[in-house]
């Protein structure tokens, strides 16, 4: 059937839906537990069929074809719908956010603003580099490149202007593993 259908017999393809839509139908539906779905996928697999007649080159039989998409089908599915159930039991059971309390603006927006300051005292080239790192999201490498310096020069600027922002931020504030963490993150 699947030569005549490749050969342009529609009615051959009809034949082949006939023969496999049910199997797939209540495959799909005992995987899934939902017939919409089930029958979704179905669909897919034999508009998928329709759509890449011309380039089909099946290796197995038909059958097996099928079902293999199929199945990538299912488990592609159920993996999304894993994660959605892991990110509803994140949001769940994740402490509230503490967006209302001023006070922890304030020092944030204070710390943010010694943070700009600390790197505008770092050497020239060593903030150079550590922007670059840190507000383009370049590599090293690729900094290496665009300064036109060694990759091991660029890591030794990161270094010193590390040491230096971390030497200068402890001395302004007590916060400052959170603010680091965030910043070399």
């Amino acid at each position: 059937m699947l030569l005549f259908w490749k050969k342009g017999d529609q009615a051959a393809f009809d034949v082949l839906y006939k023969r496999y839509a049910v199997m797939l139908l209540k495959k799909a539906y005992e995987k899934t537990g939902e017939k919409e779905t089930a029958r979704e996928f179905v669909q897919e697999v034999f508009l998928e069929l329709l759509e890449r007649k011309d380039r089909l080159d099946i290796h197995t039989s038909f059958k097996a074809y099928i079902f293999t998409a199929l199945r990538n089908r299912v488990l592609n599915y159920l993996h999304r719908q894993a994660i959605h159930h892991r990110y509803e039991v994140f949001q769940e059971t994740r402490p509230p956010a503490n967006g209302n309390d001023v006070e922890s603006y304030l020092q944030h927006k204070e710390l943010e603003h010694r943070m700009a300051d600390a790197i505008q005292q770092l050497p020239e080239k060593c903030r150079q580099v550590f922007l670059l790192s840190r507000s383009e999201e370049l590599s090293n490498k690729e900094i290496a490149e665009r300064s036109g310096i060694s990759v091991n020069t660029v890591e030794q600027h990161m270094r010193k202007a590390l040491r230096l922002l971390r030497n200068g931020l402890q001395r302004t504030t007590v916060f400052l593993p959170l603010v680091f963490a965030s910043i070399c993150a």
